[in-house]
């Protein structure tokens, strides 16, 4: 898959998210699903156009990790997947880095109300299929670029007998216009996440 290059800020959850939004704010396309199998990242996701990527390395508890984003624009929505590889010789706390990009997330976004969590499952693509235990977030505010969005985030863990483990960001970041449009893409969102399978 090709991958765009864009300029990224810190820390990488608010590069990877709203600058890419901003970046392709001026178009709107239509919703085009399409089975995307990012073999490299380990798993095949449903998205609803055609999705760019970029790539961003971080330092984390002593550890150099590479995070790949892969998004796509559609309706009013950004529907974007990041990807974290820990190999066996990394040390990292997989609780500490998914805590970590659970508060990135949320914090760019100024909401009245704490974001709304619940437990959720995703499963593995291929047969047998297994369920992996994920948590979802879910808030509303003002995103640093002074319009009020809707962000929805799931974060999945996937361990292998080897010792390697793939840590998963889903998020679906969508404009809200009025005071109804939070419900509009309520059905497309549900078509995201759920196709989503890592190998």
């Amino acid at each position: 898959m090709q991958i765009t290059k864009i300029m990224l800020i810190r820390p990488i959850f608010k590069a990877l998210i709203f600058v890419t939004t901003l970046a392709i704010m001026a178009c709107t396309p239509k919703f085009d699903w399409r089975t995307v199998r990012a073999d490299d990242l380990m798993y095949e996701a449903l998205y609803p156009g055609k999705p760019s990527r970029a790539e961003k390395s971080i330092q984390f508890e002593g550890e150099r990790l590479s995070m790949t984003m892969e998004a796509a624009k559609a309706g009013n929505a950004l529907y974007a997947i990041g990807s974290i590889h820990i190999t066996t010789n990394q040390k990292v706390d997989v609780g500490n880095l998914l805590q970590y990009l659970q508060h990135g997330m949320l914090a760019n976004l100024k909401a009245d109300v704490e974001a709304k969590s619940e437990a959720v499952t995703v499963k593995t693509a291929g047969q047998p299929s297994y369920e992996l235990p994920a948590q979802s977030w879910s808030v509303v505010g003002i995103a640093p670029d002074g319009q009020r969005r809707l962000l929805k985030v799931w974060l999945v863990q996937r361990k292998f007998p080897d010792g390697q483990t793939w840590v998963y960001q889903l998020s679906v970041l969508q404009q809200l216009l009025d005071s109804d449009s939070q419900a509009v893409n309520v059905e497309e969102q549900a078509m995201f996440f759920s196709g989503f399978k890592p190998y």
